[in-house]
């Protein structure tokens, strides 16, 4: 196109607005020939392409979307936009190394894209690599001065700010709410039906944490009060996890790649009373499901450690430690209120029947094995700082660390150097699958927790081994998810306050066998006795207040905080 042909540019501009109005009123069709008329008119111009791109991206068709950015980045080579798009794609189906170096290519164009900034912190977290910590810690802050967004979840393991998770996850959903208002309103009171009609909707119906806490729960609803639908949106796979979830259901729908209207249609035509959201702001999320509002009735609940932001979304599901009472106003929905812990657990995994020695797993036979087996990307300088500080009080000591990859333990293990620990001390394990997991825990001493995020099924798996987690209690949810499992347990001493209470705490434990020894039969007690591993008692709790839900709505009620008390 020259420089001069105004029309032709008219055209172009003029194309470009009717299809991205089109694309907002989901007219994809349309706005697809909009563009391509775009394209046959100008293909060398660069937005063309990327625009095109967004209206993939919104169709739900990302490998479209991939070539389209990609051919606008080789217009334009150093487009920030372009190489954002790309990093995030290459972020999303684990292609770490390769996303960072797009985000760093990003940021030499665009230094103040806080969004960019934030993603490659949380890939460089995952690899241990904590080489511009301190930077990212001051960045971070001075971006929150202007903030415009920042992935809600990106952005836990950064701060213990609820407050700033709050306005990132009102961002992150609005930015990408599919509508400007809710699709479907539903009056009170509902026709009445023989049972409650239940939506799960996640695509970790495979073996995957979210089914190792509530696989056991959806086999123990009351089949005489509800009816379980499961809309999986992962892959089809043959796996134990995703399997056991068809079979649980009392209808199980399997709509991997089928767009949001036809998912939202089949969930209004099933006839919903409550859909409940399992993935929040986590990996392949399809949470703006729940903008159509597919029932009378929406909640979060246990893929997302935090609030949702989403306006539609009425309840999420937690207890009295992960949200006390002053800390709601940070949380847009209203909290269902379990008695006990929020999480559930199931009461019938069992661990490999072979139950390895210390000596099969790399663990000195004498040592006192500290443990952590959260995934990397939780752990910080400042935990690792105190842990390394153990490992110097206690010589006869060594730490059990999860890492699968190489980079991430040659990352640790630099670490360690620097602070003056040998590599020796570093006993690192592993990906294990979850019966083998089960059984190797025992072989730990003591669970050292991380505090931005805590340990969540993790945690949950090692005290049903009775192993102590030492954890520290902070403000967000995700900072207080161990607590809740310890409380749960009976074991509230396990839960300090402030690093130097948890050092203290861990390096007690560890000088005192007696005392270790103490903690670990309270554990295993609290774990046979107490309420974390009654599923059954669970279960019944979680129904009652989903029928609580209901019945304040019948009642033409708006939604408000809800416990069993």
């Amino acid at each position: 196109m020259k420089s001069n042909d105004v029309p032709v540019r008219e055209q172009v501009v003029r194309l470009m607005k009717m299809s991205r109005k089109k694309a907002v009123e989901r007219s994809f069709d349309d706005a697809l020939y909009l563009m391509e008329q775009a394209l046959e008119l100008d293909p060398k111009n660069r937005s063309i392409h990327t625009a095109l791109g967004e209206i993939y991206e919104l169709m739900e068709k990302r490998d479209k979307a991939l070539l389209c950015h990609i051919e606008a980045l080789r217009l334009e080579p150093q487009n920030p936009e372009c190489l954002a798009y790309i990093g995030s794609y290459l972020m999303r189906i684990g292609q770490d190394e390769e996303a960072i170096n797009y985000f760093q290519d990003t940021l030499k164009f665009a230094p103040s894209n806080e969004v960019v900034f934030a993603r490659m912190m949380h890939l460089k977290r995952r690899k241990c690599d904590w080489s511009e910590f301190g930077k990212s810690r001051k960045k971070i802050k001075n971006f929150t001065k202007v903030m415009k967004a920042i992935d809600p979840f990106s952005f836990l393991s950064i701060a213990d700010d609820p407050d700033l998770q709050m306005q990132y996850s009102v961002l992150a959903a609005n930015a990408n709410k599919v509508s400007k208002k809710e699709t479907a309103a539903f009056t009170a009171p509902l026709p009445k039906k023989d049972k409650i009609r239940i939506g799960y909707f996640s695509c970790d119906f495979l073996d995957h944490a979210t089914m190792y806490l509530i696989g056991r729960m959806f086999e123990l609803h009351d089949r005489e009060k509800f009816e379980i639908y499961i809309y999986d949106y992962g892959a089809m796979t043959n796996q134990e996890g995703r399997l056991r979830a068809e079979k649980s259901a009392d209808v199980y729908r399997q709509v991997g790649g089928v767009d949001s209207e036809t998912i939202v249609e089949q969930a209004r035509q099933d006839g919903l009373d409550i859909a409940v959201d399992l993935k929040g702001h986590t990996k392949g999320n399809r949470i703006n499901l729940f903008d159509y509002r597919m029932a009378p009735v929406q909640i979060s609940y246990l893929g997302y450690p935090g609030t949702t932001g989403v306006e539609s979304i009425d309840y999420m599901v937690a207890d009295p430690v992960v949200v006390p009472p002053k800390y709601r106003k940070y949380y847009t929905e209203k909290v269902l209120y379990m008695p006990d812990c929020y999480q559930s657990n199931d009461d019938s995994r069992k661990a490999a029947s072979h139950v390895p020695a210390r000596a099969d797993m790399g663990l000195p036979e004498d040592a006192l094995v500290f443990c952590s087996f959260n995934s990397p990307y939780k752990v910080s300088p400042d935990e690792f700082d105190i842990w390394m500080k153990l490992l110097k009080l206690v010589p006869d000591s060594v730490l059990w660390f999860y890492a699968a990859k190489d980079d991430i333990r040659e990352n640790v293990l630099a670490e360690a150097k620097r602070r003056g620990i040998g590599r020796e001390r570093i006993i690192f394990a592993g990906f294990a699958k979850q019966e083998d997991h089960l059984a190797r825990l025992p072989l730990a001493d003591i669970f050292l927790d991380t505090f931005f995020v805590n340990a969540h099924t993790t945690a949950s798996d090692a005290l049903w081994a009775g192993v102590p987690v030492v954890t520290k209690v902070g403000k967000q949810f995700a900072a207080r998810v161990a607590a809740s499992l310890l409380h749960a347990v009976g074991t509230d001493e396990l839960v300090t306050s402030t690093p130097q209470q948890y050092q203290a705490l861990a390096l007690k434990l560890a000088r005192d066998r007696e005392y270790l020894a103490d903690m670990k039969a309270r554990v295993k007690a609290g774990i046979e006795t107490g309420p974390l591993y009654d599923t059954e008692r669970f279960t019944r709790n979680f129904e009652a207040l989903l029928e609580k839900t209901l019945e304040r709505f019948n009642a033409g009620l708006k939604p408000d905080h809800i416990s069993l008390q």
